[in-house]
C-alpha cells in the first residue's frame, strides 16, 4: 500500500508530530528540511520540501500545526535560473532562507517570506567540468564562527575528500578549498544533517566522521592532516587505515544524533 504520510521522531524522547500527507508532486521532493528542532506545542517550525532540479526548483512548504501544504511552482523563463543539486541533500536553513549547494559548484538561496512566494537567487559561477564530474557526494553543514558554510566533497577517485568554505560577501560568493578545521574541530557528515562540533573524544581533532563502516563494523573517519581514512579504535596495533573507500560499507540512510546533555 503506497503512503506518502510524513512526520517528525525524536529518538532521545521517543515523540512523533505527523505532518498531513503529501498529495500530487510528491515523488519530486528529493531534500528536506526544517527551520528549527520541532516541538509538539509549537507552530514556528517551517518544514520545506525541495524539488531536486528545475528552473529554478519547485517548494513544498508547511508550519508544524498546519492541515494542508502550500506548493510553490517556480518556473521563471530565465534560463540562467537553472538549478539542480542531486548530489546534495542535506541544505543549510538561515533564519528565512535555505542555502544549497548545486550540482555545478554554484549556491542556491531559498528566501521563505509568509507575505510573498518563495525566491531564488544564484550565486557564484560553475566548477569546470572535470571538477563537476569528480563529485560523488556532497556535505554542507554551517560554519557559524566565519557566518558561512563548510562544504565536504567527497570524489569519485578513491574516496578523496575535499573541504571548502563558501562565504556570502555582499552579492559575492566567495569561496575555497581549506586544508584544517578552525580551532580543531570535528565535523560530523551525514546525508541526512551534518555539523560541526568542538573536539570532545581525544584524538578526533580536524577529523570527519563519515557514515561508513570496515569489515569489523566499526566506524571510521577522515584525517585532513593524513589524508587518509582510519577506524575509531586507531589507537590499537591493528586498527584500520586506508588512503581510499574500496573496502568500506555505507548504509543507505544514516544520519548523527547527539544526547541532550552535550
Amino acid at each position: 500500500m503506497e503512503t506518502t504520510a510524513c512526520f517528525f521522531f525524536n529518538p532521545i524522547s521517543n515523540d512523533i508530530i505527523e505532518l498531513p500527507d503529501l498529495e500530487e508532486h510528491k515523488f519530486f521532493f528529493s531534500s528536506w528540511t526544517f527551520s528549527c528542532p520541532p516541538d509538539l506545542l509549537s507552530s514556528v517550525c517551517i518544514v520545506v520540501g525541495i524539488d531536486f532540479d528545475g528552473c529554478p526548483p519547485d517548494a513544498y512548504i508547511i508550519k508544524v500545526g498546519e492541515t494542508s501544504w502550500t506548493f510553490s511552482y517556480l518556473y521563471d523563463l530565465d534560463r540562467y535560473k537553472c538549478f539542480k543539486f542531486t548530489g546534495c541533500n542535506n541544505p543549510i536553513f538561515f533564519k528565512n532562507n535555505i542555502v544549497y549547494l548545486g550540482d555545478e559548484g554554484n549556491l542556491g538561496v531559498l528566501t521563505i517570506n509568509e507575505s510573498s512566494i518563495p525566491s531564488w537567487e544564484l550565486y557564484g559561477s560553475y566548477f569546470r567540468r572535470r571538477k563537476q564530474k569528480s563529485i560523488q557526494h556532497v556535505y554542507t553543514v554551517e560554519n557559524v564562527d566565519n557566518e558561512g558554510m563548510l562544504v565536504v566533497f567527497l570524489c569519485h577517485h578513491e574516496g578523496e575528500v575535499e573541504v571548502w568554505r563558501y562565504k556570502m560577501n555582499g552579492k559575492v560568493l566567495e569561496r575555497g578549498q581549506i586544508t584544517s578545521l578552525d580551532n580543531n574541530k570535528t565535523l560530523y557528515v551525514s546525508s541526512g544533517g551534518s555539523y560541526l562540533k568542538t573536539c570532545v573524544a581525544q584524538g578526533l581533532g580536524n577529523k570527519i566522521p563519515f557514515p561508513m563502516f570496515h569489515n569489523n563494523n566499526k566506524g571510521v573517519f577522515y584525517c585532513l592532516a593524513n589524508r587518509k581514512y582510519f577506524s575509531f579504535d586507531y589507537l590499537d596495533i591493528k586498527a584500520y587505515s586506508s588512503l581510499n573507500i574500496f573496502n568500506l560499507v555505507r548504509p543507505r540512510s544514516y544520519i548523527w544524533t547527539e544526547s541532550v546533555n552535550d
